[in-house]
């Protein structure tokens, strides 16, 4: 798998794409594609992955499981988060008028099957 590629075809085909990254559970990036240059998806992707592994634990303590997919809508984006393996996550940032539904399923579509 080549994580250029992926984050490439996904940010092509979503008109609305501010941004995509593969990240680390520790939340560094390890590969970006920038479409709106005024979006730092390092520091997105840093404060994020804590967030996810909280909702994570919390979701785990109440016996739901490992959280899959996380959505954050904001007033300047909207932040989709889905973890690849245990140690990876795809972040995807989208205006705040995207088509959330089209972003889930492109990232659904690109990634491995588990």
């Amino acid at each position: 798998m080549i994580f250029s590629e992926i984050l490439k075809r996904i940010a092509d085909e979503e008109k609305d794409a501010m941004g995509i990254a593969i990240v680390g559970m520790d939340g560094i990036v390890v590969e970006e594609r920038i479409v709106e240059h005024n979006i730092d998806l390092a520091s997105i992707s840093a404060e994020y992955s804590s967030v996810l592994k909280d909702i994570d634990r919390v979701s785990d303590s109440l016996k739901f499981g490992a959280v899959k997919e996380l959505v954050v809508i904001t007033d300047k984006a909207i932040i989709i988060m889905k973890g690849i393996n245990k140690d990876y996550f795809i972040i995807f940032a989208i205006k705040p008028d995207g088509n959330i539904g089209k972003g889930r399923f492109l990232i659904r579509r690109e990634l491995p099957k588990k």
